[in-house]
């Protein structure tokens, strides 16, 4: 698979992501989803469809291609793993692992997504044996949460 820029794997999970959610995609979609101009979507919708990731008709509907769809769940995949560890494990506010696993899932290696990986997986259940320090850690992130709260409320 060709690599592509971080925008356009925007792009190319917008699509995808709308694909789940409705029967067909348009450029609104993409526009209102991305929130973006109509004309940075036709640009990377042009530039998808040269590197063989996408179909889009003039005025008609996106779809991803074979390839397109590989890349998009490959992005997606990323994207929701992160997101999952910042907020089961590092116990992170939602919205700001959202936005974080949206800017981390263009950079990270897949040997590091791996580790992750390994590591949430000592969260699930019958996962075997979970280590001591597992627990610890939790414990420690969720005290450490709330003082953090108990400070901005004024408690001591």
């Amino acid at each position: 698979m060709e690599k592509l820029s971080r925008s356009l794997e925007d792009y190319l999970e917008a699509i995808y992501m709308v694909s789940q959610e409705k029967k067909v995609v348009r450029v609104k979609d993409i526009v209102e989803r991305l929130k973006v101009r109509t004309a940075s979507v036709i640009g990377a919708l042009r530039k998808l469809e040269e590197a063989g990731y996408i179909i889009h008709e003039h005025y008609g509907y996106i779809d991803c291609t074979p390839s397109g769809t590989k890349m998009a769940e490959f992005v997606y995949e990323k994207h929701k793993v992160l997101t999952g560890f910042f907020t089961d494990f590092l116990q992170v506010n939602p919205e700001i692992a959202q936005k974080d696993a949206c800017i981390m899932e263009h950079y990270i290696s897949d040997e590091t997504l791996g580790k992750i990986l390994h590591l949430m997986k000592l969260n699930e259940p019958g996962s075997g044996e979970i280590p001591s320090w597992f627990f610890e850690f939790k414990n420690y992130m969720r005290t450490e949460e709330q003082q953090k709260k108990n400070v901005s409320i004024g408690i001591n």
